[in-house]
């Protein structure tokens, strides 16, 4: 059975996307579906715990390995690092009271509107 073996990308990408190695590995060998990209370069995807992992690989056949180059799960957001959530902090909460307060706002001009 051919081994499989992550990029430093796919790695990373793998982690910031709380991706299992299992899930991964399975998805390369037994994937729902998978398409032909090129030069011996595969699309493939797999539904896993309720999340549509996919994922580009190469494979060696020199080597008898696939090389994946980028995964990532359909349909979600990256987590944003926790560095860039602490400096944005405070700009998200000045944010979250400007809205409130526009509503409290809105809601005073509504009630104090003339009736014609």
């Amino acid at each position: 059975m051919p081994k499989i073996v992550l990029s430093k990308h796919a790695m990373t990408r793998a982690r910031s996307r709380k991706m299992e190695l299992y899930g991964i590995e399975q998805l390369i060998l037994f994937p729902d579906d998978k398409q032909t990209l090129g030069d011996n370069k595969f699309k493939f995807f797999k539904n896993i715990s309720g999340r549509r992992y996919q994922a580009v690989a190469t494979y060696l056949s020199k080597k008898d390995k696939w090389l994946v180059v980028s995964v990532w799960v359909r349909g979600e957001e990256d987590q944003l690092p926790l560095a860039w959530l602490i400096i944005t902090a405070p700009f998200r909460l000045l944010w979250w009271f400007a809205r409130q307060l526009w509503k409290i706002i809105a809601k005073i001009a509504v009630k104090n509107r003339p009736i014609k």
